[in-house]
C-alpha cells in the first residue's frame, strides 16, 4: 500500500512506517528509500517532496514527531510488539 499512488503521500508514509517498522516502531530506511518507494509514474520523489509527505503524516499524527525520511517512527498507540531480541536504530539509538 505504500507503493500504491492512489492513496495520498501522507498515508503512503503511514503504510511504509508500518510495513518496514522493526519490534520497536521504527521504520530505517536507507539513503533515498522511502523517496524510492513513495515515487509517482516510476520517478523517485525528491528529497524536498519526501520531506514534505513526513511533515504530513506527523501533522496528521500518522507517525511520530521524531520521524523523518531516515527513520520513521509508530507510536506506542499504534504500534506495540517489543518482544524478542532488540535491534538498533541508527538514527534513534536511545529508542523513547
Amino acid at each position: 500500500m505504500a507503493r500504491d499512488e492512489r492513496f495520498a503521500l501522507a498515508h503512503r508514509v503511514h503504510f511504509a512506517a508500518l510495513g518496514w517498522a522493526d519490534r520497536h516502531g521504527h521504520a530505517p530506511f536507507g539513503p533515498n528509500a522511502l523517496a524510492a518507494i513513495l515515487s509517482r509514474n516510476g520517478t523517485r520523489l525528491s528529497k524536498q517532496s519526501t520531506t514534505g509527505a513526513v511533515a504530513s503524516a506527523k501533522r496528521l499524527d500518522l507517525v511520530s514527531p521524531r520521524s523523518s525520511a531516515a527513520c520513521l517512527v509508530l507510536g506506542s498507540y499504534v504500534f506495540q510488539k517489543e518482544k524478542g531480541a532488540p535491534s538498533p536504530c541508527r538514527t534513534h539509538p536511545e529508542r523513547l
